[in-house]
């Protein structure tokens, strides 16, 4: 097949005799001749303006055509501009053709690729499209000889003909003449990414890079090689006229994803590492966006940061960021939180990343975390005095707490607690809330046990206190409900007050106590006690006695300055606490009464 076969070229057309506008045609054959803009304009005005004539000066122009093709095509070039036209886009197109087959055929190597460079770079609008396609085709035997020519080819065809890519690839005499390192990449794909984008541009690149994917051959993505590929993604816009299997985006998934087996782990963590000291922050936050990268990167984030040389607070943020992005699950954040810590000892210096740390672990209250790295963290809180940090460490270790079956471990990681939280009066607080909630779903004899622990933990004196009054008011109520209880003590009180009103001195009643009659009386009941039920009775009695004179003595008495009665108020208001029976009889009284507030601070 003949270089004029493949570009499909018409012989030129005779001119008639006759030339009715010899001085057109004079001015066209000068144009052509000089190249002169202005004449060329002036002549295809008149050509647009009279159909005659542009038929037949279009028969004088496919004669120069033979001769001197690159002419005419400047000519042509001159009436469109920027824009296309029916009648001159065929001209055109044959111009360009004619031009080729010449420059093919008769020049160098040069001037093949110029024009070749020049129909590729026309405007879309021209459609000379199938023109270029052909022409690369036409070109193939010259570049087996031309090394320069081979690879224009390949780059111009990656630039303005992708269809034509896998013809010129596959062509294994085209790929031998291949010069230098466009011909290690695109050949033996062992050859320099990075340089081939500064030696023949982005297109060629993403060519090579989908090749060696292809043929699994990855020496060539080294992390340098592959920051471009990261850079035309970020930039969200296609590349030239490649197809989408040449795209950045779709390239970066292939080469990502594991099963592929294109990218070592360590690749993907020297890529991250590089992008971050070079401070292409987008570009690596980029990267921790596709979930393949981030499978492989998140458990090294911290030698990454450690690599890149990046400062603590720069590393937060960017982690900060990620996690907003949706890039790092709750989970991978606050291991890689944790794991920094742990890296950087928990210094002072570290409060930030530690605060940060701590309104993660607020923030997502189902992610897992080791208690040893909550006992950090509440440790380090109490060195800075960081109140954030020691509420939501001490939360999370309380979570731990209640699943604690040892008693003794359980009072023992308690005290720990207490002791680490003593500066800060939320956590604390915090603390003894959790304690009375704790305690109270507890069985008896667990809470008797714990009562024993407690014993002599002096840093843990609130919680068995509240451990004690749980106790008491247990045993207090006994088996009762309440309305039991309050049935029994209407009882109590009715038969305590009859006998202070019948007993007690008073004003209107003096002399003594008479015991005959006292005995005639009660024995004449008519419902009479048998011996063991008065027994029972006067043991009761007995008792009864002596244990009112007992609450009598322990209740709690007014200094001479104070009035009784305002310590009454005070027990009934529940601004004292109480300190006996009878102090708790008043105080229960104030609170069935609604006369305290139930406040949590109470």
């Amino acid at each position: 097949m003949t270089t004029s076969d493949v570009l499909d070229i018409p012989p030129a057309i005779d001119a008639p005799s006759e030339t009715p506008a010899a001085d057109v045609v004079a001015l066209l054959e000068a144009a052509i001749a000089s190249r002169d803009v202005e004449a060329a304009r002036r002549v295809t005005a008149l050509m647009d303006s009279n159909p005659a004539l542009d038929a037949f000066l279009e028969s004088r122009l496919f004669r120069i055509l033979a001769e001197q093709p690159d002419a005419v095509y400047a000519f042509i070039r001159c009436r469109l501009g920027n824009q296309g036209n029916l009648r001159w886009l065929p001209r055109l197109k044959l111009a360009a053709l004619y031009s080729l087959r010449v420059a093919i055929t008769d020049a160098d190597a040069a001037t093949i690729i110029n024009w070749l460079t020049l129909i590729a770079r026309e405007p879309l609008t021209y459609d000379l499209g199938d023109v270029l396609h052909y022409g690369l085709l036409a070109a193939l035997t010259r570049a087996y000889e031309e090394p320069e020519l081979a690879w224009a080819l390949v780059a111009i065809a990656a630039k303005r003909d992708p269809a034509n890519l896998d013809t010129l690839l596959n062509d294994p005499a085209l790929l031998a003449a291949l010069p230098n390192n466009v011909g290690r990449v695109l050949r033996d794909m062992d050859g320099d990414l990075f340089h081939l984008i500064q030696q023949k541009g982005m297109e060629l690149y993403l060519v090579a890079v989908a090749r060696a994917a292809q043929a699994r051959q990855t020496v060539m993505f080294t992390p340098e090689a592959l920051v471009p590929l990261l850079e035309l993604e970020e930039a969200g816009q296609p590349v030239g006229l490649l197809p989408p299997q040449l795209q950045p985006d779709f390239l970066l998934r292939i080469l990502l994803t594991p099963s592929n087996g294109l990218l070592s782990n360590d690749t993907v963590n020297a890529l991250a590492s590089n992008l971050l000291r070079a401070g292409h922050d987008t570009l690596f936050l980029r990267l921790l966006h596709h979930p393949e990268a981030a499978h492989v990167m998140a458990p090294r984030l911290v030698h990454i940061f450690e690599q890149s040389e990046r400062s603590l607070n720069e590393a937060t943020e960017l982690v900060g960021r990620a996690m907003g992005a949706g890039d790092l699950h709750p989970q991978e954040v606050v291991d890689l939180y944790a794991a920094m810590l742990d890296g950087l000892n928990w210094r002072r210096e570290t409060l930030p990343l530690m605060q940060q740390f701590a309104r993660s672990l607020k923030q997502f209250p189902v992610v897992h975390i080791a208690a040893g790295t909550l006992w950090n963290l509440l440790a380090a809180a109490a060195d800075v005095k960081d109140e954030l940090s020691a509420r939501v460490s001490a939360k999370r270790l309380l979570e731990d707490l209640e699943t604690r079956e040892d008693e003794s471990e359980l009072t023992d990681h308690l005290l720990q607690l207490a002791a680490q939280t003593a500066w800060c009066e939320t956590a604390r607080t915090f603390i003894t809330d959790w304690w009375r909630a704790y305690v109270r779903v507890q069985p008896v004899p667990r809470l008797h046990r714990l009562e024993k622990l407690l014993e002599g933990k002096r840093a843990l004196e609130t919680e068995r206190d509240i451990l004690h009054t749980l106790m008491a008011v247990r045993k207090m109520m006994g088996q009762w409900s309440l309305h039991e209880f309050a049935a029994s003590v209407q009882s109590a009180f009715t038969v305590l007050e009859a006998m202070a009103e019948s007993f007690d001195p008073n004003v209107r009643r003096s002399g003594h106590f008479d015991a005959r009659m006292a005995r005639d009386e009660l024995d004449t009941q008519d419902d009479p006690l048998a011996p063991q039920e008065r027994q029972v009775l006067a043991n009761n009695l007995k008792e009864l006695a002596y244990l009112i004179a007992t609450m009598g003595d322990n209740r709690t008495r007014a200094n001479l300055i104070r009035r009784g009665d305002d310590l009454d108020r005070e027990l009934m208001a529940g601004e004292q606490e109480p300190h006996s029976a009878v102090d708790t009889m008043k105080w229960l009284a104030g609170h069935w009464g609604r006369t305290q507030d139930d406040d949590d601070d109470d």
